[in-house]
């Protein structure tokens, strides 16, 4: 006996989440993040050496 597959007539029901890095706000968002981090031990880093903390 073959197996038959049944097709429902419903439609998918749409989601509503998505996913923020695929959104323009979302994207800008972890850019921002990501350069503020790394700026700030840069910074940190140049602020450590001129006092002679390093």
């Amino acid at each position: 006996m073959a197996n038959k597959v049944v097709k429902s007539n419903k439609q998918e029901t749409k989601k509503h989440y998505k996913n923020p890095t695929e959104t323009w706000w979302g994207k800008a968002l972890v850019w921002a993040l990501f350069v503020g981090m790394v700026g700030f031990v840069v910074v940190g880093l140049i602020v450590a050496i001129v006092n002679s903390n390093a």
